[in-house]
């Protein structure tokens, strides 16, 4: 059978300069390869593909199984590439988290689609493709989903067990980053899961518990991507890749003992920085750690089910720019609990710690989470226009409390971009931060978006 693994083109052809490898497609692609089966993946985003050029190659290739997974912000993009690929394959297959969430309304959403796979999908997937391509059944097959049966969540997987991604079976010279100096950039689990409880994240994939890959399975990868690829750059798409102090510095006195010379950005929290840590990581390679910062108040922090405070976040920024790694904040605003005035107050603490990169957002109740929950008793839920200038929505729900209506939401969120990123100290500082032209390319046309955006003159 002729599998082709699809990540589908943009809404409109134009220049992203974020694009990372589908590390989720990657995975399944390679669990299917070393199975013996015939399996590629196109990445129609990475190659700039128009919807005209995508019809024109599936047309060509005529698979028998598509595959093509799928994030609630972007499903939009999905189901056209859905709906094209219908009437050339046999059998489409979706997965990824929004189909984790929605279950069986997929098929209401999308009919298009055969089978859809919810949780992990590697063995999932493979069980799947092997049942369709030798005739064998398919209703008892854990994590799999149609419009007449929903089976339940197969078992989390050991990930140690799982083959290293073969990067060779994507465009992997296309990917960039900004933020880091080496193109092209890859991207890297070593852990899956996260035991904390934020209101507003779905766990319905990798779940609560946190499954680290071992320090020597994670180095094995580690030494393929720098030996085989030559890539200098790597993402980390660990929810929580601080999360054990022990294991960072196992993982990082390996690479500095290999005499490794690679950058690597990966995600932190406030509550659990130490020092050591950060300059250890800082040897290693560590050039951004990400931060969700979320609010400068007790009272969203509480709402948003944090477990940290706004003195454990100036302390994580200080030792971590001590330690001489940028940073990266995330902020919400539109927390129902906080008033604008309170979060001009987030504004002023974002500007204080001053984070290398600010992405503010507006607090988004997506299916599945507890603010959903919380959003749709109360009324509060609304479906607006998507108003920020990194959001790849169409639509993006939002909670309109007593405290918000739209037009406060898209004020607040103005006032954040400009109070944060239109001054004289910060386009100082990213001036001075410029270390090749990839990044002054991206950087201005990441500015004149934010400034098109705002149509400020």
């Amino acid at each position: 059978m002729k599998i082709i693994l699809i990540n589908p083109p943009a809404r409109e052809k134009e220049y992203n300069s974020i694009v990372v490898p589908p590390l989720g497609l990657l995975y399944i692609g390679t669990v299917l390869k070393q199975a013996g089966f015939n399996v590629k993946i196109k990445d129609a985003f990475a190659e700039g593909m128009t919807w005209e050029n995508f019809t024109g190659y599936i047309r060509n290739e005529r698979p028998d199984i598509i595959g093509i997974g799928g994030m609630s912000p972007v499903i939009d993009t999905v189901f056209k590439a859905v709906k094209i690929a219908r009437l050339y394959t046999k059998y489409i297959i979706l997965g990824g988290p929004h189909v984790s969430l929605y279950k069986q309304k997929i098929f209401t959403q999308c009919p298009e689609i055969d089978f859809g796979v919810i949780g992990e999908g590697e063995e999932t997937i493979l069980e799947l493709v092997k049942a369709l391509n030798y005739g064998y059944p398919i209703e008892n097959i854990a994590g799999v989903i149609t419009k007449s049966f929903q089976n339940n969540f197969r078992k989390f997987i050991d990930i140690n067990t799982l083959p290293y991604p073969d990067r060779s079976m994507l465009p992997y010279h296309l990917y960039r980053y900004p933020l880091l100096k080496h193109q092209p950039v890859t991207t890297f689990f070593s852990s899956r899961g996260c035991p904390y409880h934020c209101t507003f994240c779905d766990k319905s994939t990798f779940g609560s518990i946190w499954r680290p890959r071992s320090c020597e399975n994670v180095m094995g990868e580690i030494d393929i991507i720098i030996n085989c690829y030559k890539i200098r750059s790597i993402i980390f798409y660990d929810d929580l890749f601080t999360l054990n102090k022990d294991r960072v510095i196992k993982i990082c006195e390996e690479i500095i003992k290999k005499k490794y010379k690679f950058e690597w950005k990966c995600e932190g929290r406030v509550n659990i920085v130490d020092f050591e840590v950060l300059k250890l990581m800082k040897r290693a390679g560590c050039i951004m750690i990400a931060y969700g910062v979320e609010s400068a108040n007790e009272s969203g922090l509480s709402y948003l089910n944090k477990k940290t405070n706004v003195n454990q976040i100036i302390e994580a920024f200080n030792l971590t720019h001590r330690a001489g790694i940028k940073t990266t904040g995330y902020f919400i605003l539109g927390i129902p609990v906080e008033t604008y005035e309170d979060e001009l107050k987030t504004i002023e603490l974002a500007k204080k710690i001053k984070p290398t990169y600010a992405q503010f957002s507006i607090l988004s109740p997506y299916y599945g989470t507890k603010i959903y929950e919380d959003a749709v008793n109360n009324g509060w839920y609304r479906e607006v226009d998507a108003k920020n200038p990194v959001d790849k929505d169409l639509k993006r729900p939002v909670i309109l409390s007593p405290n918000w209506t739209e037009k406060k939401l898209q004020d607040i969120l103005k006032t954040a971009y400009q109070k944060f990123y239109l001054t004289i100290p910060y386009i100082y500082r990213q001036i001075l931060s410029i270390r090749n032209f990839t990044q002054i390319t991206s950087y201005i046309k990441e500015f004149l978006n934010i400034i098109k955006w705002m149509k400020v003159k």
